[in-house]
């Protein structure tokens, strides 16, 4: 499946592109966030696939940074999923107010690391990433912490000491499967779509997994 990104091209009506805007929301069988969108189109389609969050990397410098005025000119035209803040990288506290007033998100997400650091400061819940299961040791009893994020390598034991809903990463249906056979999880994390050229982008991958999660 590719579609026009309307947000990049300017020969689009971007009242008239209907794919992007069913009239239906798909249901899904599971929590489901997309990472780092970065356009309108995106933002669109996964709303109408039934996702529940939407991430945007909201600190300058950071790959598919999402700038405020862009964000702020899209925003209105999705509704329904959460707005998660990637605040990985953030170079201190005195940025949390500034993504607060311009972004309005609903959770923040950091890596462990990061929500060590900056955690008694941030004043919505937050979904935290651990990148290593040996670091699950060191999780923090707070109940700030909504979710949890883990890579898809990460297995049942790993997190059978955790009382959180665990997010697992996958790029593909197979992962997915197991994924859903483990029955651990409450969810999964999906990177946002790219563009296979200036204003095209290919969204079958990120289709399929989303479909096989359709409630039937």
């Amino acid at each position: 499946m590719f579609y026009v990104n309307p947000h990049l091209n300017s020969n689009v009506n971007i009242n008239k592109v209907i794919f992007f805007c069913p009239e239906y929301t798909m249901s899904l069988r599971t929590t489901v966030k997309v990472s780092h969108i970065s356009n309108l189109s995106d933002a669109r389609y996964c709303a109408g696939m039934g996702v529940e969050m939407l991430g945007f990397r909201v600190v300058p410098g950071a790959e598919d940074y999402m700038p405020p005025d862009v964000f702020q000119d899209i925003r209105g035209w999705f509704a329904g999923p959460a707005i998660v803040a990637e605040i990985y990288g953030m170079a201190g506290p005195d940025q949390i107010e500034d993504v607060i007033q311009k972004y309005s998100p609903d959770y923040f997400e950091l890596s462990l690391a990061e929500y060590q650091k900056y955690g008694k400061d941030l004043p919505l819940p937050c979904i935290v990433y651990f990148a290593d299961s040996k670091q699950m040791s060191e999780m923090p009893r707070d109940e700030k912490i909504s979710h949890v994020v883990v890579d898809e390598n990460t297995t049942c034991k790993d997190i059978e000491s955790l009382k959180l809903p665990v997010l697992s990463k996958i790029t593909a249906l197979d992962q997915l499967t197991d994924m859903l056979k483990a029955g651990c999880f409450k969810g999964v994390v999906l990177e946002g779509p790219r563009e296979v050229r200036p204003g095209i982008t290919n969204y079958e991958q990120l289709g399929a997994i989303l479909e096989a999660l359709e409630n039937e």
